[in-house]
């Protein structure tokens, strides 16, 4: 068990001598107080726009009766019709049918994350959608859309046995179901041709992958991927029909865009990063080529490999930096619709090859009060143990240096921040907070031997970097070491806990949302669905629950058994339906906290579960409405009631 001391210490010298980063903003006004609910339940949210592939008309997700849900036009009519899906639910994304008329969605209960895929017909939007898996307790997907039968889908289900996925091409006339695919019970990931058919799949073996093919009506195995090939990404078949595109970090640290050879299993990589792993990588349904792959050093890259479309995409970069994403492209590829986004918001643009500019098709409601919103700025530091950190720091106007910080950790822990708008992290920056996101050793994007340095450490070096993020700031001169929060939600949830109980002179108060309090109790309740993905990724990294001395490990790392040492206020956010981190996490908790004396809130949202994108805008509001209270009282922060 480490001592608190040294932890402090380290962080006094480092304000000793200060050395300050550019005190931006510090000679402007705070900006205006921006309500809650213009961040996290605006009326005025579009995004997601998509074409459909003929081409003719474009679909987007847009507020409606206080849910998110899906809008729709012909792209030669100004007006859209919104689609009645007859639910409370927000939708947060849609697929178009290959008939150009349906939509497709997936849609839970209550956040409960049971997923089942619905039909709506654009031609008749106010009737009920049809639910084309109803499969009681089971979780299914739109695996594919085909190109070459208008009729018909592929979709991946684990209604047969809820720890697996198998494949079902499914009728959209007759709404049967035909199980093309079936899960020997150790496949994490399918791939199907444009024909609907399966080509690929990944098996888990001991402590590896499998590779396989279908050839002549028989899988074969062509490769074998390491233990951290959980990244691994099955892309498409090459225009030759002799190799495949993967994204894969397999003999390498990081992860690269490859083309893998059908027979001998060898790959020759595309396109690789010196710095950072391949982020995402797009591939041509028309030529079956790649088209373009992202990387995230710092600010975002893109590498355009057709010459025409990287043309087309030229001007959305002209104003600087921005994330490209194109979400959507119809059958020709001609014409495409391509989300900009910045650090203030983003855009979302109808853009067409040898078409001239990009045509505007709308704003993230962010952009109305952009110049109310603060700079994100990447930053990199050292660990304690030498490991070079990378992460952003958001600063807004007005703030006087050194000032009150939150650090803001991300989930996962397999994850990482971006450069990008974040709701959270600018409705905390205008509360007059600098808000400090870094990508801890164990985060994605930075490699391989960058993410297995995290392999035994949660409540260990995992939070020392957390720890050496705020000496950072304050030895820069940015955060005031007597008003340092903690705030994150899953893994960051798990990790403020840690913060408040581990080194409780450190932090002032902490925020968990949907956070681990007992690293043994969270394997008790894992899904089924996660045998072959999380759980083999749980064991490896944090241990063995099953053994009394893993469990006795688990337990020394878990904030339950260390609420004694807790002295500033906690705050618990949890939604009693989540599938993932079960609300007991919370409630035990916050239960040991009370017994203890100590100052804790409980809040339950009992329509919610793990996810972040709340079912309804009234628990987005809440949700935030308490973090500001809350932050305001411990830190000092503005605040504002709505």
């Amino acid at each position: 068990m480490r001592a608190l001391a040294p932890c402090l210490l380290a962080i006094a010298l480092l304000a000793g001598c200060a050395e300050e980063l550019p005190r931006r903003g510090a000679a402007d006004k705070p900006p205006e107080l921006i309500p809650a609910s213009r961040f996290f339940a605006n009326r005025e949210s579009n995004y997601g726009y998509r074409l459909s592939p003929d081409g003719t008309k474009l679909g987007w997700i847009a507020s409606h009766q206080n849910r998110s849900t899906i809008f729709f036009r012909s792209l030669d009519a100004r007006l859209p019709t919104i689609l009645d899906t007859h639910s409370s639910r927000s939708i947060f994304g849609f697929r178009w049918a290959q008939d150009s008329r349906h939509v497709l969605y997936v849609q839970d209960r209550d956040g409960d994350e049971n997923f089942r895929v619905y039909l709506a017909d654009t031609e008749a939007p106010t009737d009920k959608p049809v639910d084309l898996t109803p499969w009681p307790n089971s979780r299914s997907g739109i695996h594919r859309v085909i190109r070459t039968d208008p009729t018909h889908i592929v979709i991946a289900s684990n209604r047969r046995d809820r720890s697996i996925f198998d494949l079902y091409r499914v009728s959209l006339t007759t709404r049967e179901a035909s199980l093309i695919a079936e899960n020997p019970g150790d496949v994490t990931q399918w791939m199907t041709d444009q024909d609907g058919m399966p080509r690929a799949r990944l098996r888990r073996s001991g402590t590896g992958h499998g590779l396989e093919v279908l050839r002549a009506g028989a899988w074969r195995a062509i490769r074998t991927l390491g233990d951290e090939e959980f990244q691994v990404e099955l892309l498409g078949v090459t225009p030759d029909d002799r190799g495949l595109w993967v994204l894969s970090g397999d003999d390498r640290d990081r992860r690269a865009l490859l083309r893998v050879d059908l027979e001998t299993g060898e790959d020759t990589v595309v396109h690789s990063d010196p710095r950072v792993d391949v982020e995402w990588a797009r591939v041509s349904e028309r030529t079956r080529s790649p088209l373009v792959v992202s990387v995230n050093p710092d600010y975002p890259r893109e590498t355009v490999f057709d010459a025409e479309l990287a043309a087309a995409l030229a001007p959305l970069k002209r104003r600087g930096p921005a994330n490209l994403w194109i979400l959507s492209l119809d059958d020709a590829e001609r014409r495409m619709t391509v989300q900009a986004g910045t650090d203030k918001g983003y855009e979302s643009y109808l853009v067409e090859r040898g078409g001239g500019e990009p045509l505007l098709l709308g704003r993230s409601p962010s952009m109305a009060f952009a110049d109310a919103l603060a700079s994100v700025e990447p930053v990199a530091f050292k660990s304690r143990d030498g490991l070079e950190l990378h992460g952003y720091l958001t600063r807004p106007a007005g703030f006087t240096a050194p000032g009150p910080l939150v650090l803001v950790v991300h989930g996962g822990h397999w994850g990482r921040d971006y450069w990008l708008y974040d709701p959270e992290v600018q409705c905390l920056a205008n509360r007059g907070y600098a808000v400090l996101q870094v990508n801890y050793r164990g985060s994605t994007g930075y490699g391989r031997r960058f993410m297995e340095s995290a392999i035994g450490e949660y409540a260990g070096k995992m939070h020392d970097d957390l720890v050496d993020a705020v000496g950072w700031a304050v030895k820069r001169g940015v955060a005031d070491p007597k008003r340092v929060a903690i705030f994150g939600g899953s893994y960051g949830g798990y990790a403020a806990l840690v913060g408040m109980t581990f080194t409780p002179d450190v932090f002032t108060c902490g925020v968990s949302v949907v956070g681990i309090s007992n690293l043994v109790t969270l394997f008790e309740t894992i899904p089924p669905y996660w045998k072959l993905t999380y759980a083999p990724r749980f064991l490896k990294y944090i241990g063995d629950p099953y053994t009394p001395e893993g469990r006795k490990a688990l337990e020394a790392r878990s904030p339950l058994f260390k609420v004694d040492r807790v002295k500033g206020p906690i705050l618990l956010i949890h939604g009693t339906k989540d599938s993932r981190v079960n609300v007991r996490e919370s409630e035990q908790m916050a239960k040991a906290l009370l017994e203890a004396g100590k100052d804790a809130r409980l809040v339950l949202l009992d329509d919610e579960g793990h996810l972040n994108s709340y079912g309804n805008f009234r628990n987005a509001v809440r949700k935030y409405g308490e973090v500001e209270l809350f932050l305001a009282r411990c830190l000092g922060g503005r605040q504002m009631r709505e």
